[in-house]
């Protein structure tokens, strides 16, 4: 019950904060993905170590920190590719011992979260240069949204009907209804955008958007769930009661982000191109 509690405050809190910031765009949205990347990327590093896994902490940080700066600094190739040749040389310090470890860690945990987070960033600010303020907001509020449905239609129709467990070596509670249940509630409301909110939506869009929303984003939430159980860890963090930590909370997001942006800006006629 006290779980439960601390999970509905929790959210009641902090989607009415997320919205503002998505609302607000800009900086103040750059700034938001920045913490949440670097919180989660924190998180992941701790997992990693609990688990007896080398990872050279500052240099992780930094190589995020650096990637997170994809859209908004100048020749950002020249910072990128310094950084990661100094990592590589300073590797070179401590001797040949488990120096694969020690170069791949840093690197997968830059990768993931940092960099596929960062692609709302770029999501929101292209968007922006083509909207105005109030059609970008329901634009990101749709992929929000979409992964909010998920999870809620997942969780609630696994926990009334799931009977036959969809990857019951990663997470036991997971079920095939459960899936489908995310999918059918993530259709339904990139319906209801269309309908009301984001009428240039073709069908099409709506379509691929619920998929990405609806089943690529459940294959976020495993993978995280594999890096918890392989490393022993029920939550990520305890940042956000009842919720566990950011990389639990968005964990569907960081797999979907990158997905989201080349259907939007490479596929799709939503946005003009």
């Amino acid at each position: 019950m006290k779980q439960g509690v601390a999970r509905i405050l929790t959210a009641a809190v902090g989607i009415p904060f997320v919205l503002a910031l998505v609302w607000l765009g800009g900086w103040y949205f750059f700034g938001f993905i920045a913490f949440v990347a670097l919180v989660a990327q924190y998180e992941l590093i701790g997992m990693l170590k609990g688990g007896d896994w080398k990872v050279a902490t500052i240099w992780t940080l930094l190589l995020g920190s650096t990637l997170l700066l994809r859209p908004v600094v100048p020749f950002w190739e020249f910072w990128i590719l310094g950084v990661l040749l100094l990592f590589c040389v300073f590797q070179l310090r401590h001797g040949p011992d488990e120096l694969p470890q020690r170069l791949a860690i840093p690197l997968l945990c830059a990768l993931y979260p940092v960099f596929f987070l960062s692609f709302l960033v770029d999501i929101q600010w292209e968007a922006r240069q083509i909207f105005d303020q109030t059609e970008t907001f329901w634009l990101m509020l749709m992929l929000f949204g979409l992964i909010w449905a998920t999870d809620t239609g997942a969780y609630y129709t696994g926990k009334s009907i799931g009977k036959h467990k969809f990857a019951p070596s990663i997470s036991p509670n997971k079920t095939w209804e459960g899936t489908i249940g995310g999918l059918v509630l993530s259709l339904i409301v990139a319906t209801l955008f269309k309908e009301t909110l984001v009428p240039k939506m073709e069908w099409m869009d709506v379509l691929v958007l619920a998929v990405l929303g609806g089943a690529w984003g459940q294959m976020g939430d495993l993978l995280e769930s594999a890096f918890k159980r392989s490393l022993g860890v029920k939550d990520s963090g305890n940042i956000l009661p009842g919720h566990g930590g950011m990389l639990d909370r968005f964990d569907s997001m960081i797999f979907t982000a990158p997905a989201y942006y080349m259907y939007l800006f490479y596929v799709s006629n939503l946005l003009g191109r």
